[in-house]
Parts: structure tokens; C-alpha cells; sequence
């Protein structure tokens, strides 16, 4: 397996060794693209046995850039980035990690939710700006047992999220109608794209608190910002947006009721080790067959 090559597109880690220690040993030679852009991964793709991509997109013209191109390797979860179609249509398989991090999304998610709803860092910001006592911005706070969770995506992660909210004493649902709570982990598909819309936002519990830490386009924010202005929400945590990196001018940026963390559910130490290991696993599992 010497003349085989992989090219990984791009990384959100300082190097390619986990990498190139899986793949190395197996035979592969590894390459690391200068950068993400197409008309760059076109041509670093050339004669590419395989791909392996982060966040960088995996275009039709990139697949294509390879009459020896046989899989294309997700690290990751979703494959939102990644032609599927073209690859079908050209015999390409696609893996994936979709389980690595279901203890750390689903673990940020409900830290998310308590943050908000204790009103965290309403108190936090009040208190730096030399207030003490409750608010009466923050008021009402309810008990948080006894409350109502609408977990929208009953997959890996939200029955694990589930799983955490009962332990508080929550009552688990996927109906938004009156959710204390509401959690999205739903994919990232046709649609599903702003799925969480003025309509939805409009069913729950006035004064409900929304998570987000799945795909950003399934909320649409502009609802999301007037569903805090009315009322209908009184706190949001959003760990994924529409466009990343969230703009620097966002009016989400300003706001006391908003919780916003930078695309980092996934992350711990031991969850990307294992991500990146398995991801490079699955290209020399694809070569020698054990994939099927």
C-alpha cells in the first residue's frame, strides 16, 4: 500500500501526527493541504487515493480532481461539508465518527440549559457591574424540577441529554407545545434548515430557554432574537451558528440573555484524540477491506 496517498484538507489542531501514526504504519503517505480553498484542495487532491477533511468543503470538482480517489473520510460527525451525492455517483465511499463526542455534546448542552436557567450570566455581568441581589431581570426564576424538556432529536445525543435532564428531575419529551427547555440535535438536511422558526418558537412556555449545540442552520436567529425581545424566550445557548465564525458585529454578541460558545461541544482531550485516530482508521479500514 506504499503508493497510496491521503490528503487531509485541513485541521483545527496544531499537526497531522495522530494522523500520520495511524496511517503511516499502514503504508499510506500523508499529505497536509496549504489550505481549504477549492481551486487549493483541487489541486492537492490530484491522484489522491483518499481524503480525509475536517471543515474544509469537499466539492464535486475536488472529488473529481482523482481518478483514484475511493474514500472520502469525515472527521467528524455530520457531512455537511462533503459532496455525498457526487461521491455516490462516482463509487466514493464516505465515513464518518458519528459517536466520539456524545458525552461532551450532551454534557455542554445541559450545561447550557441549567446556565440559563438559573440566569447565570445575567447575575454574573450584574454583579461585575457592582449589583448585588436578585434582578428584575431575572424574574421570575422557577424551580427548575418538575419542568418540561423538549428535545428535538432523539438520536446519540439527545437521549443522552435526556438521560442527564431527568436526573434533575425534568420531565423528557420531543413536543415543543409549553417546553420549559427546548434542545436541539437535529441533522443538518433539506428539511430541516431553520426548522426552529418563528412558528415553533411561538408553541412553547413563555419565558422558555433554548439550546442549540447541533447544526446552526437549523435555528433561524433572526427568530430566535425576536422570540428574546418579546419574551417568548428568556435565554438562549448557542454553540453553533448559520455562519462560522459568527460575525464580530452579531447582534447576539450584545446581548445579557445569550449564552454563545465558539463551535466547542465536541471538545475534550480524550474526545479528539479519539475522533482524529478513528477518522484515520476508518481510510486504512476502508483498504483492507474490515469495513465490510
Amino acid at each position: 500500500m506504499s503508493d497510496r496517498r491521503v490528503l487531509i484538507t485541513d485541521i483545527a489542531w496544531p499537526d497531522i501526527s495522530i494522523e500520520a501514526a495511524v496511517l503511516g504504519p499502514a503504508g499510506f503517505a500523508v499529505s497536509l493541504a496549504p489550505a481549504g480553498d477549492e481551486e487549493t484542495l483541487v489541486r492537492e487532491a490530484a491522484g489522491a487515493d483518499a481524503i480525509l477533511t475536517c471543515f474544509a468543503q469537499v466539492t464535486s470538482r475536488v472529488i473529481a480532481a482523482s481518478d483514484r480517489l475511493s474514500v472520502v473520510a469525515r472527521t467528524g460527525v455530520g457531512l455537511d461539508n462533503i459532496d455525498v451525492v457526487e461521491c455516490e455517483r462516482r463509487g466514493v465511499a464516505v465515513t464518518r465518527v458519528p459517536d466520539y463526542c456524545v458525552d461532551e455534546v450532551a454534557t455542554h448542552t445541559v450545561a447550557l440549559a441549567l446556565a440559563l436557567w438559573r440566569r447565570l450570566p445575567q447575575y454574573d455581568r450584574a454583579l461585575r457591574a457592582g449589583e448585588w441581589g436578585t434582578r428584575p431581570a431575572t424574574l421570575p426564576l422557577r424551580r427548575l424540577t418538575g419542568t418540561t424538556v423538549a428535545i428535538l432529536g432523539m438520536g446519540r445525543i439527545g437521549s443522552a441529554v435526556a438521560d442527564r435532564l431527568r436526573g434533575f428531575g425534568l420531565r423528557v419529551g420531543e413536543d415543543v407545545t409549553d417546553a420549559d427547555i427546548v434542545c436541539v440535535h437535529l441533522p443538518l438536511k433539506p428539511d430541516t434548515e431553520r426548522f426552529v422558526d418563528a412558528d415553533l418558537l411561538a408553541k412553547v412556555r413563555p419565558g422558555a430557554v433554548l439550546v442549540n449545540t447541533g447544526r446552526g442552520a437549523v435555528v433561524d436567529v433572526e427568530a430566535v432574537i425576536d422570540a428574546l425581545d418579546s419574551g417568548q424566550l428568556s435565554g438562549a445557548g448557542l454553540d453553533v451558528f448559520p455562519t462560522e465564525p459568527l460575525e464580530g458585529d452579531h447582534p447576539l454578541r450584545e446581548r445579557d440573555d445569550v449564552i454563545l460558545t465558539p463551535h466547542v461541544a465536541f471538545y475534550s482531550e480524550e474526545a479528539l484524540v479519539e475522533l482524529r485516530q478513528r477518522a484515520a482508521q476508518s481510510v486504512v479500514d476502508h483498504f483492507d477491506g474490515s469495513d465490510r
